[in-house]
């Protein structure tokens, strides 16, 4: 017997959305501020956090769309910030 203290989050639909959101906004906030040890952490979040939002919309497909295309505008943010970092270190 499992004792749960807080019920399951749900992931289906707009709730999906949401939560992608709010991990994409901690991600570019610690982006801006350069913390890498919490962009890795959130990375991290960010693979489970995909898992549960594509489990819990299988059969919607937009909810996908929309949740994983706003994510992939934040990865690619994150891409070119690191480009520009190993520019910068080779430079120097």
């Amino acid at each position: 017997m499992a004792i749960q203290l807080v019920s399951a989050p749900d992931y289906c639909g707009q709730a999906g959305i949401t939560a992608m959101r709010n991990l994409q906004q901690e991600l570019t906030k610690a982006l801006q501020v350069e913390d890498w040890d919490r962009v890795r952490h959130l990375d991290r979040i960010c693979v489970v956090l995909i898992d549960k939002v594509i489990a819990a919309n299988r059969d919607d497909r937009s909810t996908l769309v929309c949740a994983l295309s706003e994510l992939k505008g934040v990865y690619a943010g994150l891409i070119a910030q690191c480009q520009r970092e190993v520019t910068l270190l080779h430079a120097t």
